[in-house]
């Protein structure tokens, strides 16, 4: 959990600016870190709550989940190994705005407040990490909005399914690819905001088309160059 990757548009994304701080700044950071597990469907922290630590997936898989006005829960992102979450809210000292649960069996890091604040001003290589991290996330949000703009349903259910089989897949038998994480279809219409029954259409597509599959409450990428054509059409 030690190099951070580029910005990428998907679900999923291993941003890690702890990992890409100089070696004895990170340590310095990991030294003042504590561990803890949490089970999958347990929260990390909740909607309304103070900001009073940061957090790092360490393994594992958690969900960013909002709220609709309605007040059904909607996934917005999934953080994987290496990601860092709760800066934003720490340093504008507000209240978080979403809750953030584990999706599998995870170990998370945090770093309280005192701590946080204590190392950021020493270090200045921290507050300019972090101003990358949030460029970084606002080219995401652009390109997302472009991508949105840009690309058919079909188009951007198929990236994403990419994306999952990429940084949450597991290969078996025959080259298909098994996704580890619990997406049903409400959840795709939710990071996409259109109806179930436009997802499924696409997803069906998909299955016609022997691309993408569900077995056993698990979905399974059977054609990984098929599915790669179909997302850069």
């Amino acid at each position: 959990m030690d190099t951070a990757e580029p910005t990428t548009v998907g679900i999923i994304n291993r941003e890690n600016w702890i990992g890409a701080l100089p070696a004895p700044v990170r340590e310095a950071i990991e030294a003042r870190m504590t561990r803890f597990t949490v089970a999958p469907g347990m929260p990390v922290k909740r909607a309304g709550e103070a900001a009073t630590r940061i957090f790092q997936v360490e393994t594992g898989f958690l969900s960013l989940i909002g709220l609709h006005v309605d007040g059904r829960q909607a996934l917005i992102t999934i953080y994987a190994a290496g990601n860092c979450f709760s800066e934003t809210a720490m340093i504008v000292r507000r209240e978080h705005n979403h809750t953030t649960i584990a999706l599998t069996p995870a170990v998370v890091r945090q770093l309280e407040r005192d701590d946080f604040w204590e190392l950021y001003h020493r270090h200045p290589e921290i507050p300019e990490a972090l101003c990358r991290k949030f460029a970084e996330a606002i080219s995401r949000q652009m390109a997302s909005r472009e991508q949105r703009a840009t690309q058919r349903l079909g188009q951007r259910i198929a990236t994403m399914f990419a994306n999952l089989a990429e940084h949450a897949g597991e290969s078996v038998v025959g080259g298909e690819t098994r996704i580890l994480l619990p997406i049903t279809q409400s959840n795709i219409a939710d990071i996409f905001d259109v109806t179930r029954q436009s997802v499924h259409r696409e997803v069906s597509h998909l299955k016609q088309l022997g691309i993408v599959d569900k077995r056993h409450g698990d979905w399974v990428v059977i054609d990984s160059e098929r599915l790669r054509q179909i997302c850069s059409y």
